[in-house]
Order: C-alpha cells, then sequence, then structure tokens
C-alpha cells in the first residue's frame, strides 16, 4: 500500500491529465450487493470427491477417499449417492465421512442450510469498512479481513440463526483466536477464496486442546453466475488423553447439473 501510495503522489504532481480513478471494492460490494446475492437454496446436483487422512499418536490412518453425487432436491436420506470409495479405509476415517452424509442427509437440514455451506459468500450485510480491514486492493482483485465477529460466523457457517449452547461457547473461544482473509474479485465483487485459523490452542473439552486448525476454501463460477465452494480443505490438530490426533478433509465439487422442474428447487 505505502508503494502504491507513493507512485499516486507522484503522478500527482505531473501536468498531465489522468483518467478518473477505479473503483474500490466497498464501492463494489455495495453497488453489485443485491445481484451477487446467491439464492437460498441449492439448484444443482453436484459431484464431491472426499479424501479423509489422519492420525492418532503413532498410528497413521488408512486415507479414505469417495466419490460422492448429491441431490439437494430429494428428501433426507435419498440426496446422497456413494458413486465409488476406497474399500480398505476403516476406523476414524469411515466414521468422518459417515457423519459428512448424515449432515447432508439430516431431516432438519434446510434449503437454506444447504445453501450456506454450497456458496461462496462474505454473509450477512454487504462488506463495508465497519466490519473488514482492507488488506491489500489491486486492479484485478482485494484482500479484505473480517472483523472477529464475522469471522466466527463465517468460520461456523452460522449465518443469521441463533447459536445453541455449545456453538455459543465455541464462538466465544475462537473471537479472540480466528486469523483469516478473504479474497474478492474486481470488478465482479464475486469471492475467490477464502482461509482461516487460530493463532493460539484453545480447549473444547476438559480432556482434549485444539493447537491447530486451518479451514481453506476456493470459490468457482456456478452456471447462474454466482461463486460456489469448488475446493475446501480443514486440518484439525488436537491433543487428547496424551495423544496426538490430526485429522484432515479435503473435498472437491464439480459436475453442476440444473435440477429439473420435478425437484424441490424450482427458483431458476
Amino acid at each position: 500500500m505505502l508503494r502504491a501510495a507513493l507512485k499516486l503522489s507522484a503522478l500527482a504532481g505531473l501536468a498531465v491529465s489522468s483518467p478518473a480513478q477505479a473503483k474500490g471494492i466497498f464501492d463494489i460490494l455495495a453497488q453489485t450487493s443485491e445481484a451477487a446475492q446467491p439464492p437460498d437454496y441449492v439448484p444443482y446436483k453436484h459431484t464431491v470427491d472426499v479424501t479423509v487422512s489422519g492420525s492418532k499418536g503413532d498410528e497413521v490412518h488408512e486415507p479414505l477417499s469417495a466419490k460422492l453425487r448429491i441431490d439437494p432436491s430429494q428428501p433426507p436420506g435419498e440426496r446422497v449417492t456413494v458413486l465409488d470409495r476406497s474399500s480398505e479405509a476403516r476406523g476414524e476415517m469411515e466414521k468422518a465421512l459417515r457423519e459428512m452424509i448424515e449432515e447432508i442427509e439430516d431431516e432438519d437440514r434446510s434449503p437454506a442450510a444447504q445453501a450456506q455451506s454450497f456458496w461462496c459468500n462474505a454473509g450477512g450485510v454487504v462488506p463495508s469498512p465497519d466490519d473488514f480491514t482492507l488488506i491489500e486492493e489491486r486492479p484485478d482483485l482485494a484482500r479484505l479481513r473480517p472483523s472477529p465477529e464475522r469471522m466466527v460466523s463465517l468460520f461456523m457457517q452460522t449465518g443469521d440463526r441463533e447459536l445453541d449452547g455449545k456453538e455459543r461457547s465455541m464462538a466465544k473461544k475462537l473471537s479472540d483466536r480466528l486469523e483469516g482473509e478473504i479474497v474478492f474479485d474486481k470488478p465482479t465483487g464475486r469471492m475467490r477464496s477464502a482461509a482461516f485459523n487460530i493463532t493460539r490452542p484453545m480447549t473444547v473439552l476438559l480432556i482434549a486442546k485444539i493447537h491447530d486448525m486451518k479451514m481453506e476454501q476456493g470459490c468457482s463460477v456456478a452456471p447462474n453466475g454466482h461463486a460456489y465452494v469448488s475446493d475446501f480443505s480443514m486440518d484439525v490438530r488436537v491433543k487428547a488423553l496424551g495423544q496426538d490426533i490430526t485429522n484432515v478433509m479435503e473435498l472437491t465439487v464439480g459436475d453442476l447439473e440444473p435440477i429439473t422442474p420435478a425437484g424441490t428447487a424450482q427458483k431458476g
């Protein structure tokens, strides 16, 4: 930013005309906010490639890979089809995949909740200098740091809903431990990526302490013009009962297919 400021100062001293100043990212986000708001449902069937790996103490778990086809328009219990998976993985890796599928199939998981984890967006009100700090701005992109409250909401994907007791406890601990940034495209205002991590350990249970936790996501543009989460990774390192435990989940989302009118997502 200092180099850019010095360059602008030098140009200001020249007795020549200059083009109009390009719009800043906050102006772009404000002007595109209505059009940039994605649907509150997922209008596409899609494929998710999953890789789960980890370790417990000296034992390294056999990685598990799976390919899932997800149809958000189907009723609970019928949304996920397992197209392929590695057969040798067992134990914790099998449990992680099962819990992921159960979350998708949860009967209480509304279309809006599905959308919350599918679309790339900053959630809440339009990002502004009130709750985002500009880290870097270039002609093609801008990097912003969310406020602690906004960062916790994005990291936990809570949206505007009321948190339960466990979530409030987690949010309180994360509020002064999270750091991260969101990258926005210019001039479209779409999200390109986001990355968050904790800066110091946090106790989550009386017997467990999280020493490291990182989340990264990359975005691609869906056929309707909105950015969706095309790449996601979560890396967690915990110490519990004297043992070091690692869990890594990596997802790649693609093969988007519009849901037909026979499905529940009818809004386009």
